[in-house]
């Protein structure tokens, strides 16, 4: 039984302070009505959310940005260290380098390969969106994160049919030489211990040429535990891989940009950036869950403890990519003109236990006492060629290798006295990806299962007999995209407070991909498997916003947009009752919102309301027929998402400042229908009932954040103390579509509980130096952020224990 047992604060206690800190507020604020000096208000925030650099209060829709203060006072070092800051944002994370990026519910599977993301991961101007497994860029020199909400496709593109998370790097800064270096040591509960090292240099090079220099390394603490324990057929163990802590991360990158200012209205950039991140484990545990078979089965693992895993061959995996990028900038006399074409290659590898998994096919002809078995039915009719020997201990490999080149040229005008204002662009990307996936165990060439596909070679095929192989499964896969596309927004001011703004977008795509399956490779027998198809389709997005000025600190709008997610073919096996091919799938919004701010730029005040529908959307499922294992793309009806984001700042005086967020979605089925499939030769029918009402997974229902900042009057070592709390809930979590999983057919729900986490800071801020004393995960939660039974037994992710640090940075 897993211990919950947990030291420290909890949420109560916690939300006792806050109240306390709020009564301090409140009095600090009173004692503070007449200051000597005027309050300063909220800074503030630049976005080019539109293509334009403009302040984020005046760009009309729903958005949450980090500047490098924001990003570097809370801690934020990656992706899922922002997710829960942000409404209307979510991820699905199996491993480091495994990101699934969703916004605002639009989610269809908990495991989903060989479609387009519904969201996009930019990376400065390059879409680096790979589905299922994105990347994740350390925030190290990060000028600003911005999440755009909602259908981003006129100016984006398919992948961002219904958001867009941008990471903006610092430029190169003409201006003057500058340069910080930064150390942080950490230690986890339970676990052990961490750094972080970068440093950055800016250089001008004379007086049109200046370099910036980033490099970073960092090793993110182990804390989960391999133990020992028997294998399920119990005829081995895995005393030889335990180990302590396998999940620690290294990370090392850099990033090199060289800016040349042609002229005062012409300047170009060049830009590298590269970053290594390597794993001796994956970051999940084993949980008690019971076997399935007759009569009362145990739990498998019901004697694991807190933070335990059960692995029976080493696991591993790399990240290692890379991004070359250039950007021309020109300011015409009657237009801004920007190119920019980005190269990113990226390699992916992973090594993981698989013994569970091939114990689950594992289908022996005869018993110990060499009588014949009853066919299990997953095997029919040719179970011996699962027979693996009784009690398998495999492992698997995926090598990923993909590349991305994209090329974007725009024009926008630059005209602020006109009541009109455009832009208009051309994009074009070629993404290719070539993925190996390898089951192994260990001898397999003296299985029965070999033996079967060497008889079947030989004697059927009359082919040489196979080489003896420890692979008894190969899956080859090569993808390879092309997309054009054409955009454009015309705005217009009706009467200086009421502007009028359309965009659209054409777009056209082709897809080649081949899919290769072999047992064992070399086979061609009933489980080979090559096909090749070719995909391809155009169409179109739209926008129209309407923008609503009340005065200088107030604006309302309302936005109609669309989003679109292309479709594709099923390679699929003859016997497969799967469709051969699936649909695109569209994304229509309806969105209301206000941007306001208060008491002389103290508070700040947003708001939107959405409600989406996602028409004909694609899930993954896989073939209901017992002997068939095939994945594949089906289009379902329609799904309803109604939704709210609200994020305040209120800077109460010159000591206290006030940071919250609330977040609220209900992404459902919103048209019960029954899936039918029908195996042409047998006419045998099969139907897989989706029910209304049935919840999106992926997504929270209610996310919630408050953030408390207090900066006392005076000094400490000459510098400015400062303490900050940030809080956050996240709801409860449907972790796949009822009926259907990328993995297990007919999967029933499963869902990961609603939590709590909050993290502490105090710091100081001198003139040329900063330090900071920090508390993450303070009342140590175990909050599950995702769950797969991808490999037979359900593995969970959680959230890091309580970690202590101590960061300092110097300024030169």
């Amino acid at each position: 039984m897993t211990d919950t047992t947990r030291k420290g604060p909890g949420p109560q206690a916690l939300s006792a302070a806050v109240s306390a800190v709020l009564s301090m507020a409140a009095h600090d604020a009173a004692a503070q009505e007449a200051p000597e000096t005027p309050v300063i208000g909220l800074g503030e925030v630049i976005v080019t959310a539109t293509k334009r650099t403009e302040s984020m209060q005046d760009v009309a829709q729903s958005i949450k940005a980090f500047d490098t203060q924001a990003l570097a006072m809370r801690g934020l070092q990656q992706i899922d260290d922002i997710a829960r800051y942000i409404p209307g944002l979510s991820l699905a994370q199996r491993e480091p380098g495994g990101t699934t990026i969703v916004f605002r519910g639009v989610a269809a599977s908990g495991l989903q390969f060989g479609a387009v993301s519904s969201s996009a991961l930019y990376l400065d101007e390059q879409p680096i969106t790979q589905s299922g497994r994105s990347p994740d860029p350390r925030f190290i020199d990060i000028e600003r994160i911005e999440a755009l909400r909602g259908p981003q496709g006129t100016l984006y593109g398919a992948s961002s049919q219904s958001g867009t998370l941008r990471v903006i790097t610092n430029k190169p800064d003409p201006s003057g030489f500058s340069a910080w270096a930064e150390a942080e040591v950490n230690s986890v509960d339970g676990g052990s211990q961490g750094y972080d090292l970068s440093a950055m240099v800016n250089v001008p090079l004379g007086e049109r040429v200046s370099l910036r220099l980033v490099g970073f390394t960092a090793e993110d603490a182990g804390y989960i535990d391999n133990v020992l324990y028997l294998s399920q057929g119990e005829t081995f163990d895995n005393s030889d891989v335990v180990d302590k802590d396998v999940n620690s991360i290294r990370t090392i990158g850099g990033r090199a940009a060289l800016r040349f200012d042609i002229s005062d209205n012409v300047d170009l950039t060049l830009g590298a950036i590269y970053q290594d991140l390597s794993a001796d484990g994956h970051s999940d545990i084993n949980v008690a869950e019971d076997l399935d078979g007759p009569g009362p089965q145990p739990p498998r693992f019901e004697q694991l403890g807190d933070l335990q895993q059960v692995r029976f061959e080493n696991e591993s995996l790399d990240d290692e990519w890379y991004q070359l990028a250039l950007t021309f900038n020109a300011s015409l006399p009657f237009a801004d003109l920007v190119v920019a074409g980005s190269y990113f290659d990226r390699k992916f590898a992973y090594e993981a236990d698989a013994s569970e998994y091939d114990f689950s096919l594992n289908c022996p002809k005869y018993d110990a006492d060499g009588n014949l078995n009853p066919p299990p039915p997953f095997c029919q009719p040719n179970y011996t060629a699962y027979d693996f020997g009784g009690d398998p201990r495999g492992y698997a490999t995926n090598d990923d290798d993909s590349e991305i080149e994209t090329l974007e040229v725009r024009l926008q005008s630059n005209d602020a006295e006109s009541r009109w204002s455009w832009l208009a662009g051309a994009f074009y990307s070629k993404e290719t990806s070539h993925t190996e996936f390898r089951s192994l165990i260990p001898g397999y060439a003296d299985t029965p299962s070999f033996a079967y596909f060497d008889y079947y070679e030989v004697n059927i095929l009359g082919r040489d007999p196979l080489v003896g192989t420890d692979t008894w499964w190969l899956g080859i896969y090569d993808t390879e995209t092309e997309q054009r596309a054409l955009f454009g927004e015309v705005g217009f001011d009706v009467t200086e407070n009421f502007t009028i703004t359309a965009g659209g977008r054409w777009f056209e795509y082709d897809t080649k991909y081949r899919l290769q399956q072999q047992s064992p490779p070399g086979s061609t027998g009933f489980k080979f498997q090559d096909s090749t198809v070719d995909t391809d389709d155009s169409g179109n997005v739209m926008k129209v916003n309407f923008n609503y000025r009340v005065d200088d600190d107030r604006m309302l709008y309302a936005t109609y947009s669309e989003g679109y997610r292309n479709g594709g073919n099923n390679p699929l096996k003859p016997s497969s009752v799967l469709p051969p091919e699936f649909g695109p799938d569209t994304l229509d919004n309806y969105e209301i919102g206000a941007k306001t701010e208060w008491l002389q730029n103290r508070l700040r005040f947003n708001l939107a309301a959405y409600y989406m529908e996602w028409n004909d959307f694609a899930v993954q499922v896989e073939d209901p027929q017992s002997t068939v294992f095939q994945l594949a793309y089906v289009n379902l009806p329609t799904a309803e998402i109604p939704g709210v984001e609200a994020e305040l700042t209120y800077l109460v005086n010159e000591a206290w400042q006030i940071d919250a967020t609330l977040g609220y979605n209900d992404a459902q089925i919103s048209e019960a229908t029954v899936l039918t499939l029908v195996n042409e030769e047998t006419q045998e029918v099969f139907t897989i009932p989706v029910e209304d009402g049935a919840r999106l997974p992926l997504t929270p229902d209610w996310t919630a954040s408050l953030g408390i900042e207090w900066r006392p009057r005076g000094e400490l070592l000459n510098a400015q103390p400062y303490v900050r709390a940030d809080l956050a809930h996240v709801g409860e979590v449907v972790t796949n579509l009822e009926g259907f999983e990328s993995v297990i057919g007919q999967a029933g729900v499963t869902t990961q509980d609603a939590y709590e986490t909050g993290d502490l800071r105090f710091g100081l801020e001198g003139d040329s130096w900063s330090g900071a004393l920090f508390i993450r995960n303070v009342w140590d939660e175990r909050a599950v952020t995702f769950r797969s039974n991808r490999w037979a037994v359900p593995r969970m992710s959680i959230i890091q224990p309580r970690t202590y640090g101590v960061q300092f940075r110097y300024e030169f």
